[in-house]
């Protein structure tokens, strides 16, 4: 997932953002200013979540959040738990007071993935098809050499991503550049068929040979590739659900 931190505190953000990384985040950008992040979400594409502090140097985050819609999960963090209320009418999906615990973090992400997951898999395959705005995308036009190829998503092993790039890797291990990001490819693949295990990783179930469950509770997809194929902690259970339907 994507994440932007809006925090005018250089440690905690700094603690926030290792935290996030750690989590398998990738966070886009800090903020410093209610200023500042205006002025971001006006150019910029919105992230899955934002964790903001209350309180700023120029003012406090609701003055963010009259000015922009945002199309994030939103996330207070803050030290002074009064605001509770008025933060819970921006549909934050949580509160987090600070320091940050790591316990309670992970049990927001936890909130997040189960939230992200169950509306991905909300709809059937049926219901994609009979709704014009959820079209699902079952082929992709990539570059090969001086021509275009078409390659089915049932053809595909997975999509990954390396070097601010991302890829699909077909049934011949052979890799293309997909000019989408992964967060946007789970959107439009799929929900049946393709599942983001971690932060690098969408996989195809139809390549998946053998689930092994590893030392430290770790889970292991065995795909005939010369990738590693883990599954983030966070990201186990959804995927089983998945797995087993």
């Amino acid at each position: 997932m994507t994440a932007v931190i809006i925090e005018d505190e250089i440690p905690a953000a700094n603690r926030l953002q290792k935290l996030l990384i750690s989590k398998e985040f990738e966070v886009l950008t800090t903020l410093h200013s209610a200023k500042n992040a205006i002025q971001w979400f006006k150019e910029n594409n919105h992230p899955d979540c934002v964790f903001v502090d209350i309180k700023l140097r120029d003012g406090n985050c609701f003055e963010i959040l009259d000015k922009i819609t945002l199309k994030s999960k939103i996330i207070f963090t803050t030290a002074y738990n009064e605001f509770a209320l008025n933060a819970f009418n921006y549909n934050s999906v949580d509160y987090l007071l600070k320091p940050i615990d790591e316990e309670k973090l992970d049990k927001l992400i936890l909130k997040i993935e189960t939230l992200r997951i169950g509306f991905l898999h909300e709809f059937s395959w049926k219901d994609f098809e009979q709704n014009d705005y959820q079209k699902i995308k079952n082929s992709f036009l990539v570059s090969s050499g001086s021509l275009l190829k078409k390659i089915n998503d049932l053809d595909i092993i997975c999509f990954y991503s390396d070097n601010n790039s991302t890829f699909l890797l077909n049934n011949v291990n052979r890799s293309f550049i997909v000019n989408k990001s992964l967060e946007k490819l789970e959107e439009e693949l799929n929900p049946n068929l393709f599942f983001r295990i971690n932060r690098k990783f969408i996989i195809n179930k139809s390549y998946i040979q053998n689930v092994k469950n590893e030392y430290q509770k770790q889970i292991f997809l065995s795909i005939k590739t010369d990738f590693e194929f883990i599954i983030s902690k966070l990201k186990v259970k959804a995927f089983l659900d998945w797995y087993k339907k």
